[in-house]
């Protein structure tokens, strides 16, 4: 391979390393923000779930989504 050519290329690897970097940033970005909504919308239904096994103990009634959340763990 002549001078020019292998300059061309290597040219053109440092060009895709960069991208395969700034995809993996991106990449990065994205799943920390999806991190913090998941984590946002698990303390709502942590909350809820509170509220939600308060009433059925005022109501005398049986958590019936307590059971569907002990078999989520498993």
């Amino acid at each position: 391979m002549d001078e020019n050519k292998r300059a061309k290329y290597e040219q053109l690897l440092q060009e895709a390393r960069v991208e395969v970097t700034d995809i993996d940033k991106e990449v990065e970005r994205e799943l920390a923000a999806v991190k913090e909504r998941l984590a946002g919308l698990q303390s709502e239904k942590d909350a809820m779930m509170t509220l939600y096994d308060g009433y059925c103990r005022l109501l005398g009634v049986e958590n019936d989504l307590a059971s569907e959340e002990d078999e989520e763990e498993d």
